[in-house]
């Protein structure tokens, strides 16, 4: 008996000490986080390099993959962070040039913060006059489309610039269901609505090849023009060079006149020790510099910022995830708050739920009509993502935001045939109504309960197209004719009376200031989920930070991991955009 306790004793002890070393991994990473600010020198030089990742909202340091394959922690920057450490740069004696060189294991997230981001540079050089420099050992098309505001781009000699334009590749797994022997039936309305098309068909349709090339050609458009502008080359030359992949070396690179020198990290150093006037090179990090920014404006006045960022789903959010009723509550509480007197909604969701997402318009609505409510639309703000954008006073979007997709669909999967064929594995079920185990994977839909979902999303579709043509002031015919599930581009977006005007979140906050009224008396705040640190941590870790895929493999992982959240969440009717678009 006492050996038996003994041993029992140790095994207790062990597996108390295995359960404690995920909580003590992440004690020793909490701490590791520096977040006390840093002094700035006189003569220094801002830099941009990515060891941070700049999302929409804030969020937690998350695992990232370094140069050596190993996980390292990487901090991460809002955009408002960004906009804020900029606006203050240019006005700082002690900052002389920013450095764009992107070196890190951090990321941008998306087309319009890269857009958003660019255009917060020219800001900063037009307010400040001070140069800004890039150099990079290799330039993807999204760093160069960054770094082309630079005064002065330089290229290792034996480097490489990525120019080919832009491609929007879809996975289709209708061939692995047809295996698997798994059957998917699909309801939708909508022409456009192609997020089930790789679970009905093995290529683009017609319709949605006709939406997706417009959708690339606009994005191309607006990367081309931005560089002709700062580069001083015709957006033709632009266009041929893509064409005929005249980018081969680093040598072409130059001979267009697409870089300005062909260097070394060292003599980029000594042109940065120049234009500081400095013997020797004082970096300071955008990180870094953030920390150093220190709220100025008091006032009672408040403009408060409410982030939608991520897949919208039913109830409770959370980090990258718009919970219809957290959001809600934070809009109620922004509308209550008689010191907040206008309202920007930032808006980075391909959509979700429709249930959530009118959830959260409704409690939009009633603020609307109490106070200025504005949206700023980030890399997306469609399908569900529009939905809730409707109720706003005043769009907000980047050219290269993915917005509209204004259609519904629903999903039904069953593993009936997989489940006894491949598993041995049978089901029975004993019901009170011939339709009440409807909806489970256990069996496909009856022609009739297809009927009945059908009628479902025609219900939530007339739904939607009323809530727009409510918000839009437009006739329900009008809305229908650019809705269908058709993704638009911020550019035609602003064409159709969907968005007011282009611009990042500097200008929403601007014109919902002017809107109330405000003059200079107010502050800007956010209004965020009370979450706590370990908390946050933890979701950061566990739930939504692997390390970071690429290409193909990445985007099908964002798909399941999407078609992942909507069956646990088990939304039955979802208003959600087809695409995750990156550049290469």
């Amino acid at each position: 008996m006492k050996d038996f306790l003994k041993m029992f004793g140790a095994v207790l002890l062990a597996f108390a000490v295995i359960s404690l070393l995920p909580f003590l991994f992440l004690i020793a990473i909490v701490g590791s986080i520096d977040t006390e600010s840093v002094a700035v020198q006189p003569g220094s030089v801002l830099t941009i390099n990515l060891d941070e990742s700049i999302y929409d909202s804030p969020r937690m340091p998350s695992l990232g993959m370094g140069g050596s394959s190993s996980f390292e922690m990487v901090n991460s920057l809002s955009v408002l962070d960004v906009s804020k450490a900029l606006e203050a740069a240019a006005e700082d004696d002690n900052i002389k040039a920013l450095y764009l060189h992107f070196t890190g294991v951090g990321m941008i997230e998306g087309t319009a913060q890269i857009e958003e981001l660019r255009g917060e540079l020219l800001a900063f050089k037009e307010r400040s006059g001070k140069p800004i420099v890039a150099y990079n050992e290799t330039y993807s098309q999204g760093t160069y489309w960054l770094s082309s505001v630079a005064d002065e781009i330089y290229l290792h000699p034996q480097g490489g610039l990525d120019w080919r334009g832009l491609a929007s590749q879809v996975l289709f797994y209708k061939g692995a269901i047809d295996k698997l022997g798994v059957d998917v039936q699909i309801v939708r309305h909508g022409t456009y609505k192609s997020a089930v098309e790789p679970y009905m068909l093995t290529q683009m349709s017609p319709a949605n090849r006709r939406q997706t090339e417009a959708m690339v050609n606009s994005l191309w458009s607006a990367i081309v023009s931005d560089i002709a502008a700062s580069r001083e080359i015709s957006a033709e030359k632009l266009q041929r060079y893509a064409a005929e992949l005249a980018v081969a070396s680093p040598a072409d690179a130059l001979s267009l006149g697409l870089v300005d020198g062909l260097k070394y990290e060292d003599e980029v150093v000594a042109r940065l020790e120049e234009l500081s006037d400095s013997d020797e090179l004082t970096e300071i990090t955008l990180g870094e510099y953030s920390t150093t920014v220190v709220p100025t404006k008091i006032s009672r006045n408040k403009v408060a910022i409410i982030y939608a960022d991520g897949q919208i789903i039913d109830g409770e959010g959370g980090e990258g995830i718009v919970g219809g009723a957290t959001t809600a509550e934070q809009v109620r509480r922004a509308r209550e708050d008689e010191s907040v007197k206008a309202v920007v909604l930032r808006v980075n969701s391909p959509g979700g739920s429709a249930l959530a997402s009118d959830v959260m318009w409704r409690e939009l609505k009633l603020l609307g009509e109490k106070k200025p409510l504005v949206v700023s639309m980030s890399n997306y703000a469609a399908s569900g993502g529009y939905y809730i954008s409707a109720p706003a006073g005043h769009i907000v979007a980047n050219r290269t935001t993915l917005t509209g997709s204004i259609g519904v669909f629903g999903l039904i999967v069953s593993g009936k045939d997989v489940l006894e064929d491949k598993l041995g594995v049978s089901v029975d079920v004993a019901k009170t109504a011939p339709h009440a185990d409807m909806g489970t994977m256990f069996r496909p839909l009856s022609a009739t309960e297809m009927a009945f979902m059908q009628r479902s999303v025609e219900d939530v579709y007339t739904t939607f197209v009323g809530r727009v043509a409510e918000g839009r002031k437009m006739a329900p015919e009008a809305v229908n004719a650019i809705g269908e599930g058709r993704v638009w581009s911020g550019v035609d977006a602003q064409r159709i009376g969907l968005v007011n005007e282009f611009g990042g979140l500097r200008r929403a906050v601007e014109i919902a200031a002017e809107r109330a009224e405000l003059g200079d008396d107010w502050r800007l705040v956010e209004i965020l989920e009370e979450e706590s640190e370990l908390s946050a941590l933890l979701n950061s870790l566990f739930m939504a930070r692997a390390p970071r895929l690429s290409g193909q493999m990445g985007t099908a992982a964002k798909e399941l991991e999407q078609i992942s959240r909507e069956i646990e969440n088990g939304s039955s009717v979802l208003a959600r955009m087809p695409y995750h678009i990156t550049i290469y």
